[in-house]
């Protein structure tokens, strides 16, 4: 009988082990020798990348004089209040850049806005440099020129609406000549009204890496 009871106390004392290991694995401490616990899937990337700071302003971008906003979303009328963290200052892929981040309904609804609104006119490109998704040109993310417009109730602004490749091993650049390219869903390119900002939609979990956003 005293071996049964021996025998139990140190099964009890290897779950015991485990179990803890179990526990500690998600504050980062390592399993005893010997075990090993499983991550539970979030479904993210987990890319790598180098926090650098929190994004501000021209921060890894070639727009002047305006704000990241990423707690309200300004394709409506009236801007609408978001949860989410801060765009970060990060660097990825070894390039200087602002990682933007999925709000609480799992979207992204992050804005350049400017100081104050700018002619379309006075605009013909617009271009950036993207990573962080796997996707090829096509609607999954997209980025938009939004007008000063006044939209009916319920809808929102206009804009000039793009896409452009992304990769999770490269950086990719894409140049939108205005005038001749055509906009997602018919949102294009006019001339006419004035731009607020240019916002960001991807209806996904995962960040978004993005540096070099000009406007000329």
């Amino acid at each position: 009988m005293k071996k049964i009871v021996m025998a139990l106390a140190s099964l009890a004392l290897v779950f015991g082990i485990v179990s803890c290991a179990s526990t500690k694995a998600d504050d980062g401490i390592d399993a005893p020798e010997g075990f090993e616990f499983e991550q539970e899937d979030d479904g993210l990337l987990h890319l790598d990348y180098k926090y650098i700071g929190t994004a501000k302003g021209t921060t890894a971008n070639k727009l002047k004089n305006v704000s990241i906003i990423s707690n309200k979303d300004y394709s409506k009328a009236v801007p609408l209040d978001i949860y989410c963290d801060e765009p970060e200052e990060a660097e990825f892929l070894g390039k200087k850049c602002v990682k933007v981040n999925s709000n609480g309904d799992g979207n992204i609804r992050t804005i350049w806005l400017f100081d104050k609104p700018i002619p379309a006119s006075s605009i013909s490109t617009f271009k950036f440099s993207v990573a962080g998704l796997d996707v090829d040109n096509n609607w999954t993310w997209n980025i938009a020129l939004l007008y000063n417009d006044t939209p009916a109730e319920g809808a929102e602004h206009a804009s000039a609406m793009y896409t452009g490749n992304m990769s999770t091993t490269e950086w990719t650049e894409t140049v939108i000549d205005l005038p001749t390219n055509e906009g997602l869903w018919g949102n294009a390119y006019k001339p006419e009204g004035e731009f607020i900002g240019i916002q960001m939609f991807y209806g996904g979990r995962d960040p978004i890496f993005i540096k070099d956003i000009e406007i000329k």
